[in-house]
This record gives structure tokens, sequence and C-alpha cells, in this order.
């Protein structure tokens, strides 16, 4: 993968992780309890996550990049959730942001969509799956075929 895209979405995700747990960290005391105020959920960090990872995404789609290229954003998006499990805020939406790969995984040759396929049923127990955990398995194991 070219360089420039590695350190585009590092940095993306780098910038979420430090804006998420500073929304934690500096949270009032109480704050979100009962329903009262703001949760860190509702954070506009997250959506504003979203939004230029989608972007980053759509941008690196439309350059056409090998499918070795395409392995290393995916692994990138699929490992960032098994090592960053707080705030359990971010966590949830680095899981959901699963689902904005589905559109690269067509573009991974069968031996890469393989090797993902394996590490994610790997790194994402069958019990502990949310649904688009199990369309990202689908769309992997249809590009092994």
């Amino acid at each position: 993968m070219e360089a420039p895209w590695l350190d585009r979405l590092c940095a993306v995700y780098e910038s979420y992780r430090e804006k998420a747990t500073a929304v934690v960290k500096n949270r009032k005391p109480g704050q979100g309890l009962f329903g009262l105020g703001r949760q860190p959920a509702d954070d506009p960090c997250h959506d504003a996550f979203v939004e230029e990872l989608e972007r980053l995404l759509s941008d690196f789609a439309a350059s056409g990049p090998e499918s070795a290229a395409v392995r290393g954003v995916l692994d990138h998006v699929y490992h960032w959730p098994t090592a960053h499990r707080k705030p359990p805020s971010m966590y949830w939406m680095l899981i959901a942001v699963h689902g904005l790969t589905l559109d690269l995984i067509p573009l991974l040759g069968r031996e890469d969509a393989a090797a993902l396929r394996t590490q994610y049923a790997a790194d994402y127990p069958r019990w502990e799956r949310l649904p688009v955990q199990k369309c990202v398995l689908a769309a992997l194991e249809a590009g092994e075929q």
C-alpha cells in the first residue's frame, strides 16, 4: 500500500482515538447517569470520524488500488477495535465502521480475501459478532470463491 494512504488512514484513526478518549476523560462526574446530560457516545467526534473515514475509503477505492493495498487498509480497519477497546463508545464505533469497507472487499484477490477472513473470524468469535461483522465475513467468504 502506498505510504500516503496508510499515513492518512492512521492519522484519521489516531485523531479519533484522541478525541474519543478526551470526551470520556473531560466529562463531569455523574454526567450521563440516569439519562441526564450527554453521554460520551453522543459526542459529535463519532459522526465526524465516520464521515472522514467514509471520504478516505471512497477516495482510496477510486484510486484503483491493487489487492495488496486493499488488504492493508482493511487489515488496519478490522484490527483497530481489537487493540482499542476503551472507551466503549469508541470501540462500538470502530466496529460499526466495518460496514464502510464492504465496497472495498470485491477489490481483493482470493488469497487476500481468504487471509482476511481467517483473521477476522479469529478476532471476532461467532458468539460476539454483530450484524455488520456477519456481513463483512460473508463478503470476505464470497471473495474467496
